[in-house]
């Protein structure tokens, strides 16, 4: 079991954002995770996103139970699916009092 953090920021060109993972950084990135591992989305300090509002699956739903709001205003997850799963999931975010959202991957891996 792992813990991945996917890092969050604004892309610096508008209301799109930066996903990092450790491993991929973009907008729409694929994060790649095993069963029972973790996930945390945590805003970088100072990035001008002003929270992060929801984390939502779009497809296959491969958190159970669905990822949560922490005190620190972080979102956390544990994978629970079987390899080969792949999920779209929407990371909803305020920007400048305007709600967006951004539609990355999370796939299963044995």
């Amino acid at each position: 079991m792992a813990a991945i953090v996917i890092q969050v920021s604004l892309d610096g060109r508008g209301p799109g954002i930066l996903l990092n993972d450790g491993r991929n950084r973009g907008g729409n990135i694929t994060t790649m995770v095993r069963n029972n591992d973790t996930v945390q989305w945590k805003l970088v300090a100072n990035s001008g996103i002003t929270s992060l509002d929801g984390i939502n699956d779009t497809s296959s739903d491969v958190f159970n139970p669905d990822p949560a709001l922490q005190r620190d205003g972080s979102w956390l997850g544990t994978v629970r699916s079987s390899p080969g799963k792949e999920e779209t999931y929407l990371v909803e975010y305020t920007f400048n009092g305007v709600k967006y959202n951004r539609d990355p991957k999370i796939q299963v891996n044995p």
